[in-house]
């Protein structure tokens, strides 16, 4: 009778006290949000950039020590306009912060569009990005897939990383971006400083 009583007291108090690990549905709050972006390794590429016709390859540009704003985009998107706007003013407060440090690239997602239906889009929407890319496909799979628009920042020097990653924008991801690019701004380097 004895070795009934410690199972039965053990079994008693955890009914007692499962009332109050219930989760009802009423208290429960949901985050759709998705959570924030870890650090991951910037994949390499070289591409023209229409701007100036002149070759660009990933890290070449981030050994140099710059942080880049890359938002990819689709021709017929408005909410990449949108995100476009957005991301002008950003760049704009971090060009001033950090002079010559900050870049803004946009990149046509899809394989399809060409460089004319590209520049046509930036010049329309009055974008001023230091480098227009064209057939991005390859790289947005890396960074999780489009979102209408992509947007990511990398840095790090040669290190190559990637700090932030997101598909879609609303005007609510400026601060992040911000703070995003100040902490990029603090550990990348230069391949040129000691």
């Amino acid at each position: 009778m004895k070795h009934w009583i410690l199972p039965f007291l053990l079994l008693f108090s955890s009914l007692a006290y499962a009332q109050e690990y219930e989760q009802k549905e009423e208290d429960h709050t949901h985050n759709f949000s998705m959570p924030e972006s870890p650090v991951f390794n910037a994949k390499n590429w070289k591409n023209t950039n229409l701007l100036n016709g002149r070759e660009v390859e990933l890290w070449n540009i981030l050994d140099s020590g710059y942080v880049i704003i890359h938002e990819y985009f689709m021709i017929d998107c408005r909410p990449c306009i949108t995100a476009g706007k957005g991301l002008e003013k950003v760049v704009g407060s971090l060009k001033e912060k950090y002079p010559g440090r900050v870049l803004y690239y946009q990149t046509v997602y899809e394989n399809v569009s060409t460089a004319k239906q590209a520049l046509k889009w930036v010049r329309e929407n009055k974008f001023n990005p230091d480098a227009v890319f064209i057939n991005g496909a390859a790289e947005v799979e890396n960074y999780g897939g489009m979102g209408m628009p992509t947007i990511v920042v990398l840095g790090d020097g040669r290190r190559h990383k990637g700090f932030y990653k997101k598909q879609g924008y609303t005007p609510l991801e400026n601060g992040k971006i911000l703070s995003t690019v100040r902490w990029a701004m603090e550990v990348t380097k230069s391949k040129f400083e000691q």
